[in-house]
């Protein structure tokens, strides 16, 4: 499955020792566009990605915001990378090289004629499980407050190493935000599936398994949920990190 796409908030004084550190990160961008107007978004970053965005140090996925309640963004665009410095270190090659400059000002004008933005936030990933399989475009992103992040880390591993945990297909990642987003949340769980019959299938599955209700405990316990959206992948350029599964 492929990285996910996510939104979230505010930097949490105490979660800093958390969020801030040198390992892979993701950056979102929302915006709402026509229907008629989405295949020249996939157009515009499919010619920008044949010139010098092939050169991005991660991947770049356009997501579809199948249901995200009352967020008036249609799209979002998941930038996933190594570390904060690599994205940083291709930002500034951009305006340095006077040809790289060109191709991403073309984009931005692509883009500009089209697509009105909503959003902006990033994050950092703490913990992966599962394996990133292409095939997963469909994610779920749930979004929780939490004041002790290595307790919900450690509850996700229980339950993902328990005999029903090791048969649940797709991925699942944890990010904690960093800058930006909305509502009150300060971590993000990121869940991909091949399908939206998959997901259903697996969670009918789940009513009544007892290793699923001692993990739904320990979260209610480490956690305060606030709701979840559902994107879906529409195409993605590049790779993700090594680090959270990629090539």
């Amino acid at each position: 499955m492929k990285v996910f796409r996510l939104v979230s908030t505010l930097i949490v004084t105490g979660l800093m020792a958390v969020t801030a550190h040198a390992g892979p990160g993701w950056h979102v961008n929302s915006f709402s566009v026509s229907p008629l107007d989405a295949p020249k978004v996939v157009a515009a970053i499919d010619e920008w990605f044949a010139a010098s965005g092939k050169d991005y140090p991660g991947q770049v996925t356009l997501l579809f915001n199948e249901a995200d309640g009352t967020d008036p963004a249609t799209h979002t665009i998941l930038q996933t990378y190594p570390s904060v410095a690599a994205n940083e270190q291709f930002s500034q090659s951009i305006q340095s090289d006077q040809k790289a400059s060109a191709d991403w000002a073309k984009l931005l004008g692509a883009m500009s004629g089209i697509a009105t933005p909503v959003q902006r936030a990033r994050g950092a990933f703490l913990g992966n499980w599962g394996d990133v399989d292409p095939s997963d475009t469909v994610w779920m992103h749930h979004f929780i407050s939490a004041d002790d992040a290595p307790a919900v880390v450690a509850a996700i591993d229980r339950w993902m190493n328990s005999p029903t945990g090791k048969r649940a297909p797709g991925q699942l990642h944890l990010s904690g935000t960093v800058a930006g987003g909305l509502g009150s949340s300060t971590h993000i769980l990121s869940v991909g599936h091949a399908s939206q019959a998959e997901a259903e299938q697996w969670r009918d599955s789940l009513v009544g398994n007892a290793d699923f209700e001692a993990f739904m405990s320990a979260m209610r316990d480490a956690t305060e949920y606030h709701g979840a959206n559902l994107l879906i992948e529409v195409k993605s350029w590049g790779n993700p990190p090594e680090a959270i599964g990629g090539r």
